[in-house]
């Protein structure tokens, strides 16, 4: 005991005297001696030059000009993979659009009012991975970058130049490369980030990172960030994304170094130490493996979790399902609806005999067609094609669905009959859809999943979050990749149409400090449960498990709260609520910063 005591207070009077963790004077010290071993003994060439990686890094790890680089490199990074691979999506997405069309022609067809259950399970199902595999060109975009960079050697110097940041937090110079992994820009995964984090040392640094990385923006929360983004920000889309993609940055800094003065100031600490590799040329053959292993990686989660969360949704927000008292009143009243449209029709019109029985369901399943192929259309030629098609198929069905409009002898003629009961109709259409979205709510309502989300929502109208999107977030605990999914889902966007101008046409209502809310929340929602698993893994404790499963729920909740409730008591628009938010967190943070933590190691 008395070494020990001897250790300790000799430890303390060298770090008073140098204002320098004794471990990192030892390393010093190894490798001054190993630069005077090799000095005596090594013999240079008259015409050593300096390597190239040399001299770059002269500029790259300067202390003023390599942050520089650094943000640059960022930039870029969000440039390309946000900026570039989103406008990728307006190719991508007609496709998607034209299998779904191609899937739903070949299932059971719509009904007045109840569909048939196998149409509506494997649509609903189809919708949700859709709406995720939409985004696929901007994780392709990201994932080429993150490998271009790995291959030229930059990862370890963002480490380097980051070290000295990051001990203001409780963290590491070897943390980045994990936050770099899990989204410390866009587009990471927390699972590898935090199975990165075995070489670190310190282990203080190690469990602060392990619980921050969720925090990040991992892959599979930029989906409803650009979602919101582009439907609520679009005017300011680049202060939008330069906001969510830092944030989460900023909130996680600010948690670590809060765990890292509570309940990990117990933690052991050792100094950063790494050397750098030479830098590489990038193959095109490697970028592409690696491009390729993360986006497979990427669908096979698709395939397995994102399409079990959609069926186990599906079931949540379906069963127990309405009783029969409930089903007698929308059949009576869609029935109504029926006898309305044909007495509008009358008798004696020609084509009363189409809205007869089975005609009238065989009409609007032509028509669902029809505006499908329409939307497809890429050109105007495409257009005039799916015209003459139609027409071909069924030229009174073709007229209801045209406005009565049809073409005889090359010129475009108008039958006023057909024009007449075609308006008759569209007043049916609106007055059905209203009655199909009237019974989809009261089937969610009515349903599992739908009470959790009326029992919370008496906490969470504060966030802004209606018992809808309880259900979304509830949902995407298991993937946060079916967040955008289940919201289409549940308010019924799933039909061909781009979720984005959906929500952008009011289809929820919302303001964009209900977008602010939701996107904050979404920065520190709980992690996965794959994540959650890591985390035991990694700190082999079922107690800091659910530590990061608990703390992130209760933040999001106060953050939340703060920008809606706060930002509409004191008449803020999103964007005045983002700026001020983002202010008053980056200033937390760097006045936390500035408090010393036990055992922490100082500047040199």
């Amino acid at each position: 005991m008395d070494i020990m005591r001897l250790v300790d207070n000799e430890r303390e009077r060298l770090l008073e005297e140098t204002q320098t963790e004794p471990a990192k004077l030892v390393t010093i010290a190894y490798y001054r001696k190993a630069v005077e071993v090799f000095d005596k003994c090594a013999v240079r060439e008259s015409r050593w030059k300096e390597s190239l990686s040399v001299k770059i890094d002269r500029v790259v790890l300067n202390r003023f000009l390599g942050p520089l680089v650094l943000a640059g490199v960022l930039y870029l990074l969000y440039y390309l993979s946000i900026g570039k691979g989103y406008q990728l999506t307006n190719y991508t997405w007609p496709l998607l659009a034209a299998f779904r069309n191609f899937v739903a022609q070949l299932l059971p067809g719509e009904g007045i009012l109840f569909d048939p259950t196998l149409r509506t399970i494997i649509l609903s199902v189809l919708d949700g991975l859709l709406a995720v595999i939409n985004y696929v060109p901007i994780f392709a975009m990201l994932f080429s970058i993150v490998a271009i960079l790995e291959d030229i050697g930059y990862v370890p110097r963002m480490a380097f130049i980051m070290d000295r940041v990051l001990r203001q937090f409780g963290l590491h110079g070897q943390s980045v490369f994990p936050m770099v992994l899990g989204g410390v820009v866009v587009g990471g995964c927390a699972v590898p980030g935090i199975m990165a984090t075995r070489g670190i040392k310190d282990q203080r640094a190690r469990h602060a990172t392990i619980l921050i990385i969720p925090l990040l923006n991992c892959l599979a929360k930029t989906p409803l960030h650009i979602l919101l983004i582009e439907v609520f920000y679009s005017a300011h889309k680049r202060f939008a994304i330069t906001f969510i993609s830092t944030i989460s940055l900023v909130i996680a800094l600010t948690v670590s170094k809060v765990l890292s003065l509570t309940v990990l100031k117990t933690k052991e600490v050792a100094p950063f130490v790494m050397e750098m590799p030479p830098y590489r040329i990038p193959t095109v053959s490697g970028v592409v493996q690696r491009c390729w292993e993360r986006l497979w990686l990427f669908f096979r989660k698709i395939v397995s979790v994102v399409l079990l969360v959609m069926i186990i949704v599906f079931a949540l927000t379906n069963l127990p399902g309405l009783n029969a008292a409930k089903r007698d009143a929308y059949s009576r009243e869609s029935a109504q609806m029926v006898e309305n449209l044909l007495a509008s029709v009358g008798e004696d019109s020609p084509y009363a005999h189409i809205l007869a029985g089975e005609g009238l369901v065989e009409l609007i399943n032509f028509s669902n067609k029809f505006d499908s192929a329409k939307k497809a259309a890429r050109s105007e030629a495409g257009l005039e094609r799916v015209h003459r098609n139609f027409e071909a198929k069924n030229s009174e069905f073709y007229k209801l669905v045209n406005r009565g409009r049809f073409k005889s002898k090359g010129a475009m003629e108008i039958d006023k009959e057909a024009a007449r009961v075609s308006k008759a109709y569209r007043s049916f259409e609106r007055e059905r859809k209203i009655l199909r979205s009237q019974l989809r709510d009261d089937v969610i309502v009515h349903s599992a999943l739908g009470m959790v989300g009326k029992v919370v929502e008496p906490v969470t109208k504060y966030a802004g979050f209606d018992w809808r999107v309880n259900i979304a977030l509830i949902s995407s605990f298991a993937a946060k990749e079916s967040s955008v999914a289940t919201l289409g889902g549940i308010f019924g966007l799933g039909t061909g149409d781009r979720l984005e101008e959906s929500v952008g046409k009011g289809a929820l209502g919302w303001t964009d400090l209900h977008a602010l809310a939701l996107m904050v929340f979404m920065v520190v929602f709980p992690p996965c449960i794959p994540t959650l698993l890591a985390v035991k893994m990694e700190t082999g404790s079922t107690l800091w498990m659910l530590v990061s499963a608990l703390y992130p729920v209760l933040l999001g909740l106060l953050l939340a709260t703060t920008i809606f409730t706060g930002g509409n008591a004191l008449g803020l628009t999103g964007v005045q609520a983002m700026g001020g938010f983002y202010a008053i967190f980056v200033i937390l943070m760097f006045v936390l910063a500035m408090i010393r933590g036990p055992g922490s190691y100082l500047d040199d």
